[in-house]
């Protein structure tokens, strides 16, 4: 089964490098808007109810605690 998935991943990273311009400014957004919803569905079918198994209501605060933690961080300036 991973070997499929393997395959795949592998097939769909060839197909969208090919066919989407990588120098292009917008490619760069589609592709994190793109991995950003993949995220999303899989925290929301996976980990989501099994946080909620453990931590009970605390799991809403908790997720939106980290997300504002992550946008806060990546607003950050960069050390060179």
């Amino acid at each position: 089964m991973w070997f499929v998935v393997i395959v795949v991943s592998g097939v769909a990273a060839v197909a969208g490098y090919s066919l989407l311009d990588p120098a292009h400014d917008r490619t760069g957004a589609l592709v994190q808007a793109f991995a950003a919803g993949a995220l999303l569905a899989m925290l929301s079918n996976t980990l989501l109810p099994e946080a909620y198994e453990v931590e009970g209501p605390l799991t809403g605060p908790l997720v939106v605690a980290g997300f504002a933690t992550s946008l806060w961080l990546s607003s950050l300036p960069l050390a060179a």
